[in-house]
């Protein structure tokens, strides 16, 4: 820590340029710190128990629609009046709420899924697992759409929404729980280690807080909106979508981050004063 403090001296000596830089460049480690607290809490999370239950039983619920990539089947009303393959354990709910659509009952998802490929049907209602199995071999002829889901579709004062194909409520807690932890082991390394700051936790702790919900709640939004983009019309991997998600938000977060802890770390700490030898 002494040649880090030698440093900050030496930056500090050039001039306020310089010194911004050399801050600059400590707060993208710093940065990359609070990326790895995330990252690692994003797929940690995903695997306790409890929240893994809710993430499993999210995609499970999810119903999604098969088709060639020129059926567009794409709204709500899509499924009417056309040959649909359904497997079983979902037949009984799409018939009553798609009447007007003629369902093939099949054993099950792969069923339905292999009638779509031989064109027996014109698309396929499928759980999530067999759509992405599907997707991974089919992905440049064939499209998929998620039905919306009133059990396991996750919504939020009509902005934040995480469909069940990507986890629903359990994704909402584990992206915004990570986040938070992230952003709070970021305060105190840049306030100690960036900034060499004595600005009043107190003071500045609360602005910081009030603005770190403010990108918490953008990033709440953004996050599962590219998730839902990357697995439904890229057709990513569920965990390579969520990272993917993520990379991005942190990227925003950072560029946002450095003017604010700029002006809020300004205050330096205070040297202690060494008494003069007699």
């Amino acid at each position: 820590m002494g040649k880090l403090k030698n440093i900050d001296a030496k930056a500090a000596e050039k001039g306020s340029g310089l010194e911004t830089v050399w801050q600059f460049v400590k707060f993208i480690f710093v940065s990359l710190l609070a990326m790895i607290v995330q990252f690692a809490l994003l797929n940690i999370l995903k695997v306790v128990p409890p929240l893994s239950t809710m993430f499993k039983e999210a995609q499970a619920g999810a119903s999604i629609v098969l088709s060639l990539k020129d059926e567009e089947v794409k709204s709500e009303d899509a499924l009417s009046g056309i040959t649909v393959g359904v497997s079983a354990d979902l037949a009984e709910t799409l018939k009553a709420k798609y009447p007007a659509a003629d369902f093939v009952v099949c054993s099950s998802g792969e069923e339905a899924a292999g009638k779509l490929k031989s064109g027996e049907v014109r698309c396929a209602v499928v759980d999530f697992k067999t759509a992405e199995s599907f997707m991974k071999e089919n992905k440049k002829t064939y499209t998929k759409y998620q039905l919306p889901n009133e059990t396991y579709d996750f919504h939020w004062l009509g902005i934040f929404f995480c469909a069940a194909e990507i986890g629903g409520l359990a994704y909402f807690i584990i992206n915004n729980t990570a986040n938070i932890v992230a952003q709070i082991v970021s305060f105190f390394v840049n306030r100690e280690k960036t900034f060499n700051s004595g600005a009043n936790v107190a003071i500045t702790l609360p602005i910081y807080i009030v603005f770190t919900i403010a990108l918490i709640a953008f990033s709440a939004w953004l996050n599962p909106t590219l998730k839902n983009l990357f697995v439904g019309s890229y057709n990513m991997g569920d965990d390579l979508a969520a990272n993917a998600a993520t990379m991005v938000c942190s990227a925003v977060q950072f560029f946002l981050y450095f003017p604010v802890d700029k002006i809020l770390f300004h205050k330096k700490k205070e040297e202690p004063v060494q008494k003069a030898e007699a």
